[in-house]
């Protein structure tokens, strides 16, 4: 059993562990409108990584994140790039003492299409077309064709990150099964009540019905994509400078090439397809480790799964 790097009642206890554009903003909203609940502000602290990107995080200050809440039973870091690294869950059961684990997730190749849009939004990717970013995986691993708005290629392995069954696989050989609740991106809008109500069971914690479940974090695309990409290297240039205040150039470049909620481009059916084919055994992972525990999906457009005891 491990003992916990943090003070009595100060670290976290309930992680929104993974995965990225996968619901993990509403699922931390609602959460954080519970009174035993109180989520990290800001609710990716990234306190834990994985990327060389992330600016540093002293433990008094991630413990202070999560103290708005004096009392609240649970603590939560929501930072869902923690599971895409088995290096830093395995951090993460190190210095915590058992706590419980949310696991959002989505269909692969939309997973990894989306993970796509979200670097091209934040000015990290610069290749516009996702299929061309898709091919581009290996050389970018050996250090090719990383943009320079870019400070951990790892964030560009679309395939590696979209990968949540082989992720899940490695975190069940240091977690218990019983203490991580998988739920299915769909079941957010099959039916949120449902889904809520068997979350409050899973934490052990009142069921309020006061909570708002407007869904958060919706799909945008980018006016002006260039001004993104000079906002992400300013970014940069004041983190590698030590500048931890606002200097307001990034800001106002973020702010005129400011993402609008629209409908944008889908994966086109051949290339469907072939993610399908790659992520097959990925897939056939992910529906092992749902199966074997608490876990919420969509079947015949109705939530269903199942609850284990704690133990």
């Amino acid at each position: 059993m491990s003992s916990s790097a943090f003070p009595p009642g100060r670290g976290p206890n309930l992680f929104i562990l993974g995965a990225p554009k996968c619901g993990t903003t509403s699922m931390a909203a609602y959460l954080q409108q519970h009174p035993e609940v109180a989520v990290s502000e800001p609710k990716e602290t990234r306190y834990y990584g994985p990327y060389a990107d992330v600016a540093s995080m002293t433990p008094e200050a991630y413990c202070e994140s999560m103290a708005h809440k004096p009392g609240a039973r649970y603590r939560c870091d929501a930072t869902p790039d923690y599971l895409a690294e088995c290096g830093t869950v395995a951090r993460i059961v190190e210095e915590t003492e058992q706590p419980l684990y949310i696991v959002m997730i989505r269909e692969q190749g939309e997973l990894a299409f989306s993970l796509h849009q979200e670097q091209r939004l934040k000015g990290i990717e610069t290749i516009a077309d996702f299929e061309e970013a898709w091919r581009a995986c290996d050389a970018r691993r050996a250090g090719k064709r990383v943009p320079v708005t870019c400070g951990d290629a790892r964030r560009l392995s679309y395939d590696q990150r979209a990968s949540v069954g082989r992720q899940l696989s490695e975190a069940l050989q240091i977690i218990p099964r019983e203490r991580i609740m998988i739920i299915e991106m769909g079941t957010l809008r099959a039916d949120i009540a449902a889904v809520w109500e068997a979350l409050c069971g899973f934490l052990e914690i009142e069921h309020r019905t006061d909570v708002d479940f407007t869904a958060q974090n919706l799909r945008k695309t980018i006016r002006f994509p260039i001004l993104l990409q000079a906002s992400a290297m300013a970014f940069r240039l004041k983190r590698r400078l030590g500048i931890r205040g606002g200097l307001g150039v990034a800001g106002a470049l973020k702010s005129v090439a400011a993402p609008v909620a629209r409908e944008r481009e889908s994966l086109s059916p051949e290339l469907r397809a072939e993610l399908q084919t790659f992520f097959a055994e990925d897939s056939r992972l992910l529906e092992q480790a749902m199966l074997s525990g608490p876990h919420l999906r969509v079947v015949d457009g109705k939530v269903t799964g199942q609850e284990a005891a704690l133990v």
